[in-house]
């Protein structure tokens, strides 16, 4: 079976990386050296060390790509705690804006740049995401469409399947993503749909708006990341995490749900190929 597979800090070199992502430390050389009596630091303390890097979007950088039009999301909660989700026309300092606010985590209402098309980006955006060699490895090299995404955590992808083979890439923050095997995937989605509807649904693709709000949207998230099934039931699937630079491959047909973690700027890009 063609399965999903995570690759560890294979991206790093995407210009994007390194050109949009201010990563400064807090502490000075001297607070954090590399060496301890002469020693190299261990694995651990150099881990260590890492985490203590402040994290922000190089918003010098973008400013001159401010008034650039992009199509954003906006969730909030309605009087009954429902989901509500609307997308605007809007623009990317909007989104830039956003995510340098010191919000409470789980403050509403949040913006999203979700899955605005790379090739729509100007010129020089688009070189800082260039498609990975790897690509050609997975099928024929026929990248048909690619996306970027930009936000805070957290956000939520409900349960889907892309119509082909994708290769997600993570440039700062964290993404967990939980993913089942066809058959299971659509099992647990005509699930919910019935119980909520009576019927069972056409089996979710992309990112719709019907699946992004109301209690279709809650009861999804809940089966998928709550429920005792999902947990802990190592049949349903498998739990993935991305951090900087890391990449994950889902092969076509794969149901997937996906979650942004962390404080921070959380920035990803994906290519959808055959």
């Amino acid at each position: 079976m063609n399965l999903p597979a995570r690759m560890k800090n294979l991206f790093k070199d995407i210009p994007a990386y390194e050109k949009w992502i201010k990563r400064i430390s807090s502490l000075s050389d001297s607070d954090a050296p590399d060496r301890v009596g002469g020693k190299k630091l261990s694995a651990r303390a150099r881990k260590e060390k890492e985490n203590l890097k402040k994290i922000e979007v190089n918003q010098d950088y973008f400013g001159p790509f401010a008034d650039t039009p992009v199509a954003l999301e906006l969730m909030k909660r309605d009087r009954f705690n429902r989901a509500e989700f609307e997308r605007y026309p809007g623009t990317l300092a909007e989104v830039l804006e956003y995510m340098k606010k010191d919000t409470k985590w789980d403050a509403m209402p949040r913006i999203y740049l979700a899955q605005h098309p790379i090739d729509e980006l100007p010129k020089q955006l688009q070189d800082d995401l260039p498609p990975p060699e790897i690509i050609k490895n997975f099928g024929k090299g026929d990248i048909y469409g690619s996306s970027l995404w930009m936000g805070k955590a957290p956000t939520h992808t409900p349960l889907h399947r892309d119509p082909n083979p994708n290769l997600f890439v993570q440039l700062s923050g964290k993404k967990t993503f939980r993913l089942m095997r066809p058959d299971v995937g659509r099992k647990l989605y005509e699930d919910v749909r019935s119980k909520l509807y009576n019927k069972a649904g056409d089996g979710a693709t992309m990112r719709g708006e019907e699946m992004m709000q109301g209690e279709e949207f809650d009861k999804l998230k809940q089966a998928v990341w709550q429920d005792k099934l999902a947990t802990n039931n190592t049949r349903l699937g498998y739990e993935v995490k991305l951090k900087p630079g890391c990449g994950l491959y889902i092969p076509l047909g794969w149901w997937h749900a996906v979650q942004a973690e962390g404080v921070g700027p959380n920035v990803s890009v994906n290519w959808w190929f055959r």
